[in-house]
């Protein structure tokens, strides 16, 4: 599959995924269809020590791995977070205001908010609700044209192109229709979420959904452009890498959630989701606790979160001596700081795999003046001892509700991790 092929199917994979819930789904319905087997956490693990297995956890984080022949040289393991910045839908969300109906929303993640003004947006995400007097789920994507979040017209704010600053409380409500009176907007969502499972409004127990963007991704030339490339990208290009994979060593693949937040939560990287699933592979196939700590040692991970490209419009932005360029090669991300957990010896690894490829490793800095993001990177070497690195595809409007790639960047982070997971 070439750069281009490679990036349509990186497209697809990010249109059929506007929440977690649905990047999850998809990443499991690839491990499946290559012949992984779902283990659950409430139930004994009876493992193959030979085989390839996954776990979901509250369909938001995903563990996959591909068992070796000695499970104490440790993992080769490539993580990545499941989630972007949107909107969620608050609870009692529909609003009446001056003949709209609009609903009530919250800021998940540190967004570009201007960027989803004058678009055409829907929802998505999980609902739970009553059948037969049990609590039932379902993902739910409502895949029409449902609501947009308007500007107001240069004539009215006249400081749009200067200095206004938009207020989320104030400014950032989506509108769905005109409407008449209250009554036109009370149990709207209850209402569209019945008929989009086929139940009754009042069986309708609960909903966890957010905004996504309509639009579908694009190809520019030798760019590509879609949301949700941070992090989407990261969980296709290693996602792909996992299964394709030919080796006889133990390889594994983590999706956390909630990165964008801080990663403390259920499904985040503080969780010990990570850590569990690792001991009880290892207790499971007859080792010790010993054995445990002797395989994370010998344990490296990856993790792999989208990094700055270069940007031309605003240069003074990036390091005076390490510019990152779009469709320059995968980025190793470093920080004295500690924010990024790359060091000279998880350095070497990556860089002599890009040697060996023939494929370009670029390095990114923050300018002193400037903080940069988070990774799940520091969190599981922090908390579980594994050596790590942290690397990314260079990329422009990180966190905008359209980010923009590199068509040659994305397949090179996919040779990359393969052949991470093949060396031996």
């Amino acid at each position: 599959m070439n750069s281009i092929e490679f990036c349509k199917d990186l497209l697809k994979f990010i249109d059929t995924s506007p929440v977690s819930y649905f990047a999850v789904k998809n990443s499991a319905d690839i491990l499946r269809d290559r012949g992984f087997v779902e283990l659950k956490e409430n139930e004994k693990w009876k493992i193959d020590p030979s085989g390839k297995y996954f776990v979901v956890r509250d369909g938001t984080a995903l563990f996959a791995v591909d068992l070796g022949e000695d499970l104490t040289r440790g993992f080769d393991i490539i993580g990545s977070h499941t989630e972007s910045p949107t909107f969620k839908l608050k609870s009692k969300a529909e609003m009446t205001d001056a003949g709209y109906l609009k609903l009530n929303v919250e800021v998940y993640g540190g967004m570009i908010y201007s960027t989803w003004l004058d678009r055409t947006l829907s929802l998505a995400g999980k609902v739970l609700f009553e059948r037969e007097g049990r609590i039932e789920e379902a993902l739910v994507n409502i895949d029409r044209d449902l609501m947009t979040i308007p500007n107001a017209a240069i004539h009215m704010n006249r400081a749009v192109n200067k200095d206004f600053v938009i207020n989320p409380q104030e400014n950032l409500y989506p509108l769905v229709k005109t409407i008449k009176d209250r009554a036109e907007a009370d149990g709207f969502i209850q209402k569209l979420l019945a008929e989009e499972i086929g139940v009754k409004a009042a069986d309708i127990i609960d909903y966890d959904l957010a905004l996504y963007d309509r639009q579908k991704g694009a190809i520019i030339n030798d760019m590509y452009q879609i949301g949700r490339i941070d992090n989407l990208g990261s969980v296709h290009a290693s996602l792909r890498a996992f299964v394709d994979a030919q080796s006889k060593k133990a390889n594994c693949l983590i999706l956390n959630d909630n990165e964008e937040i801080g990663s403390r939560s259920r499904t985040g990287a503080f969780s010990p989701f990570l850590k569990d699933c690792l001991k009880r592979l290892i207790l499971a196939i007859g080792l010790s606790e010993e054995d445990y700590y002797i395989a994370i040692e010998n344990s490296y991970l990856i993790s792999a979160d989208q990094a700055h490209a270069i940007h031309p419009n605003f240069k003074g932005f990036s390091d005076p001596t390490n510019e990152v360029r779009m469709n320059g090669g995968l980025v190793i991300k470093l920080a004295a700081n500690g924010a990024y957990t790359s060091s000279v010896e998880t350095k070497a690894r990556i860089l002599k795999i890009g040697r060996d490829l023939g494929l370009n490793i670029q390095t990114f800095h923050n300018r002193n003046d400037k903080q940069g993001g988070s990774t799940i990177g520091p969190i599981a070497s922090s908390t579980i001892g594994i050596k790590s690195i942290d690397v990314g595809e260079p990329i422009l409007a990180m966190h905008s509700i359209r980010e923009l790639g590199g068509i040659n960047d994305h397949k090179d982070a996919y040779e990359i991790y393969k052949r991470f997971y093949e060396e031996d």
